[in-house]
């Protein structure tokens, strides 16, 4: 069985007839589908994993996790009446303002996905309304 490259003859002499070239509406077409692929899909699945990284960052920059299991431990292993009131006293007041920076920095990452998504047709929106008035 004999292949036939279509692009070069026997000689690896280039034909030019035996090639088919794309469009301009084509190439144009797949170019607003590739970019609307990427914006809206491949880009939220990335916004999505930096959250998930951010979460667990600022869960560990803050040491939520941590002190929540360890909320009934003495404050710096001072196993005296003292030492469970404190570190129980410091817990309730660090806690609320951590947890309130966490949930701050998760939903503005959040907000800035949205504002992601949104940001596309928001500007054709405004760029037709503009041109018919």
């Amino acid at each position: 069985m004999e292949v036939k490259n279509t692009v070069s003859d026997n000689s690896g002499q280039q034909l030019l007839t035996g090639t088919k070239v794309d469009s301009y509406a084509a190439i144009l077409l797949y170019s607003f589908q590739d970019f609307l692929r990427w914006w809206y899909i491949k880009m939220p699945i990335w916004h999505l994993r930096v959250l998930n990284r951010l979460a667990k960052v600022v869960d560990d920059q803050l040491s939520l996790s941590l002190l929540s299991k360890t909320f009934f431990t003495p404050w710096h292993r001072d196993y005296s009446a003292m030492g469970y009131l404190f570190g129980i006293a410091m817990r309730i007041l660090y806690l609320p303002i951590a947890v309130t920076i966490f949930l701050l920095i998760f939903f503005l990452y959040l907000l800035f996905i949205l504002f992601w998504i949104i940001l596309p047709i928001a500007t054709l929106t405004f760029i037709l309304t503009s041109l018919i008035k």
